[in-house]
Parts: C-alpha cells; structure tokens; sequence
C-alpha cells in the first residue's frame, strides 16, 4: 500500500491513472473505489486545492472516454465525480484546512443530509419509488428461485423499509468516502508523519452538538407522522455514521491500552466489517463519548 501511496504522490498524472483505473475496475470489483477516491483524497490533503482539481478533471474525462469505449457510455464518469469524487475533494480540503479530522467529517455528513434533502425535494414520495423497485427484483429474483419468506412478509418488510432506504443508501455512499479518506490520511502519515494517523485517529472525539443535534431530529421525527418524520428519520441516519467511527474509535484505544498484541485489534476490526451485531453498541459508544469522553476516563483510570 505504501507502494501504491509513493506512485500516487510522484504527480498529478500519476494520481489520475490510478482514480480513473481503481474506479472502472470497480464496475467489477466495487470496494475498488475506495482505493480510486482515496486517491483523490491523498493529493489533496497533501497538495492542495489546485492539484486535488487537476486529478478530478483528468480522471473525470479519462473515466469518460474509458467507459464511452468499453461501456458505450460517459455517464459513468460523471456520476463518480458527483457522488464520490468530489464530496471527497471538499473534505479533504476541509481536513487540509482544520487539520480537524471531526469537522471534516462533520461537513461530510452536512454534505449526506443535503443530498437526502434533495432527493425528497425533487421526488414526492421516495418510499413508494424505492418499494416499486425493490419489489420488482425480489420479484425477478423469485422467478429464478424461491424466496426463503412468504409473499405476505415480503411485503410487510418492503413497506416498512422503503422508508429509510435513502438514508441507508446515502449514508452508504458518505461511508465509502469516509474509508477513503481515513485510508488516504493513513498512507499519508506512512509517508510523511510516521505514526501521526494512529494518533489522530486515536484522539478523535465529536462535539456536544452533535449529539444534540441527533437527539433533536430524532425527537421531531417522534412527534410529527408523515413525510416530515421520514425525512428527519432519513437525515438522522446519516448521523449514526459520526458515532459508529468514534464507537470504533474508543474500542481502539482501550484496546491498545489493555493489550499490546496486534492481533487482539486485527479481530476487532474484522468483527467490525463481518459482524453486524457490533454496529449497534458501538453507535451507542460513540454517542454516549459526546459527553462521557470514555477514553479520557479509562486513561485516567488506568
């Protein structure tokens, strides 16, 4: 990986070829695009604003040309810029800037709960255009094999969930940008700071307004019905991805302070990524560290 971080910084050329490849390759691979967009992140945080635009438009019209040959279209470049490529360049400016890694990812949410706002601005009723879709692959999937539930639940389950499915795909979407953001602070401390990303990363906590503000919209949602609640149930969720990386955050740094091994930290983040039980308390743990502050009380203590 520190290979492929010294490629990427030997220029602005360099860089585009790795967007634009990482992002058609992942067309076939899709966590591929966490490495493409890492890229553009990793210019920018340590070139700037004028070389982190160069590597967008190159890659933008590269990715443009590669997918109008091979796919017989250019759409494809233009929807990574908007939905990856560029919400990534401005937080990485904003992390350039700061050198605050909790703003930087709060204007990413900003960014996620914009996006959500659009969508419920431009389309009267998301829920029904999502359960329509879904509902017409499960039911193309069914004519290929049977479904392990009935009809009945099926449906129970689609209605209930087409509610969020914005939210969730959103904040699907800010989740991959906040990988490759993480991974390009990461190579860019193997490459100029040893050490500095375990220490950010380890020392990231979020402000009382962010808690505050997801209790609050969490609290509207409660009290309005209709489209208002859905919408402020979709623009919380977008929250839960602040908590989810300080929740990770904390683990982290109690378990480096209880333990030395290596491997202890290897499993939790492979239980992270495979275990979804875990995603719950660890939401819960980084909400809870807005005002408890876990890791200052467990160093105390320890």
């Amino acid at each position: 990986m520190k290979a492929l971080a010294s490629f990427i910084m030997q220029g602005g050329r360099q860089a585009t070829i790795v967007v634009a490849t990482m992002a058609i390759l992942s067309l076939l691979m899709p966590p591929l695009v966490i490495i493409s967009v890492a890229a553009v992140c990793l210019l920018t945080l340590r070139n700037g604003y004028i070389d982190g635009l160069r590597v967008l438009i190159g890659a933008t019209v590269a990715t443009a040309l590669i997918g109008y040959i091979v796919l017989g279209t250019s759409v494809v470049a233009f929807t990574y810029l908007l939905m990856m490529w560029l919400p990534a360049y401005l937080v990485s400016l904003v992390l350039r800037e700061t050198r605050q890694l909790n703003l930087a990812l709060e204007c990413l949410v900003v960014l996620g709960m914009v996006a959500v706002v659009g969508v419920y601005s431009a389309i009267d009723d998301p829920a029904q255009l999502w359960a329509a879709g879904i509902q017409n692959a499960l039911a193309a999937l069914s004519e290929q094999q049977p479904l392990p539930i009935s009809s009945e639940e099926l449906q129970v389950g689609v209605e209930l969930w087409s509610h969020y499915v914005t939210g969730l795909v959103v904040a699907g979407t800010l989740l991959s940008i906040l990988m490759s953001l993480l991974l390009a602070r990461w190579w860019q401390g193997l490459l100029f700071n040893a050490g500095g990303f375990d220490e950010e990363f380890r020392s990231f906590r979020l402000l009382p307004r962010d808690g505050v503000l997801f209790i609050a919209l969490m609290v509207i949602a409660v009290v309005f019905d209709g489209w208002p609640a859905e919408l402020m149930w979709n623009l919380d969720i977008q929250l839960l991805l602040l908590f989810l990386i300080v929740g990770i955050s904390v683990v982290h740094v109690v378990i480096k302070s209880k333990s030395s091994s290596k491997y202890l930290l290897f499993a939790f983040y492979v239980m992270v990524f495979f275990v979804p039980h875990l995603i719950l308390p660890l939401i819960v743990i980084g909400l809870s560290d807005v005002w408890m502050n876990w890791r200052q009380r467990f160093i105390t203590k320890t």
